[in-house]
């Protein structure tokens, strides 16, 4: 419906028939509901990457896991016959690997691996393996549990902002002590005898020269689970080894 002006020798002004504050009631409610809905949409996604990151934590520690406990039941029958081992333990064993690098890591009687894989510097391997190895009496000597997954990210191991002191991991710290101290999972754990070696990789950047330093840091623990010998460093920088300069 239209209204008829008013014949006036002055312009009507328009904004002037409108009651203050009128004009802009419909606005503030539109862009109020639209306010809303981003919010809402910002929130549901927030909420569904909290729950992806949550499932990727549990599937990790689930599949790593299963890796360990089957290295432990096996540590458990070192010194029983290979065969009775296994039996016991309840781990299917095979004499080799589909992939190529697992099968020339290291010298074993056979192996268990994970069905998942991962990549470490562009090459394809299972998540995680375990090696087992006999003696000549045909008994399970040793076990060796390998965890690729902590090598993904970067080859030399777990990023960290400076050189990890580990003086405080002394004779006697408990295995929660160490895990204090380094703040990471180790990439490899062998079981051999009554002790058990752990091995972890890390590397940080040189503020200075911004050289990559990387370590490898060895801790054994005894029959008792407590650390029975000063924690071992050693430097490891891959890039090094592959620049290496044979002279004649």
């Amino acid at each position: 419906m239209f209204h008829k002006k008013r014949k006036t020798g002055v312009p009507q002004n328009n904004e002037e028939s409108t009651p203050a504050g009128s004009g802009n009631v419909s606005e503030d409610k539109g862009s109020g509901k639209t306010r809303k809905k981003h919010r809402g949409k910002i929130l549901a996604v927030l909420a569904a990457a909290a729950v992806i990151v949550s499932g990727l934590t549990v599937w990790y520690s689930v599949s790593g896991n299963q890796g360990i406990r089957k290295s432990q039941k096996l540590a458990k029958k070192i010194g029983e016959p290979l065969e009775k081992a296994v039996s016991s333990a309840g781990v299917e064993l095979t004499g080799s690997s589909d992939f190529e690098y697992i099968n020339e890591l290291c010298t074993f009687t056979s192996l268990a691996e994970s069905d998942r894989q991962t990549h470490v510097y562009n090459v394809s391997l299972p998540e995680w393996t375990i090696y087992c190895s006999e003696n000549s009496f045909g008994k399970l000597e040793s076990v060796t549990y390998c965890d690729f997954r902590t090598l993904s990210s970067n080859i030399n191991g777990e990023k960290k902002r400076s050189a990890i002191d580990v003086s405080a991991i002394t004779p006697g710290s408990s295995s929660s002590d160490v895990d204090a101290v380094l703040k990471m999972k180790p990439y490899q754990i062998v079981y051999a005898g009554t002790t058990t070696s752990k091995k972890y990789r890390y590397y940080y950047m040189n503020k200075q020269s911004g050289a990559v330093k990387a370590y490898i840091i060895t801790v054994i623990f005894g029959e008792d689970g407590k650390v029975n010998s000063p924690a071992v460093v050693e430097s490891s920088n891959f890039i090094l080894d592959v620049l290496r300069v044979e002279s004649d």
